[in-house]
């Protein structure tokens, strides 16, 4: 019985120890996932140029971040910060639906009028 007990505790140790180990390849894992980032338009309307501006300056920030965690990755950034930001701006147009391009592309031709009141 004392044999028996023994190899009991001996295999439960052995298994305990293994979780740690389990948690850090998890982590290794989690780890290795390329930043993502998300820009929300949903308050805003395209149309206007005042609130496109608000958007491309999400955008930018948006971007800014996703690149500069990419160059803090393990691969690093292969292009300069400039140029990420640049391809998160194309990136973001091609996933706008047709109708959101479309006022985004009115809204550069408008001028901005801002009217302050007294």
């Amino acid at each position: 019985m004392r044999k028996f007990i023994m190899s009991l505790t001996t295999v439960a140790s052995l298994s305990l120890a293994a979780v740690p180990v389990l948690g850090l390849t998890q982590a290794a894992n989690a780890a290795e996932r390329e930043p993502v980032a998300t820009v929300s338009f949903a308050d805003l309307d395209l149309s206007s140029p005042s609130q496109a501006a608000i958007f491309k300056a999400r955008i930018s920030t948006a971007g800014d971040a996703l690149c500069r965690a990419k160059q803090r990755s393990s691969e690093g950034l292969n292009t300069s910060l400039g140029a990420c930001v640049a391809d998160v701006h194309r990136e973001v147009n091609a996933q706008l639906p047709k109708q959101q391009r479309k006022a985004l592309a009115f809204a550069a031709r408008s001028n901005a009028v801002e009217l302050a009141a007294k």
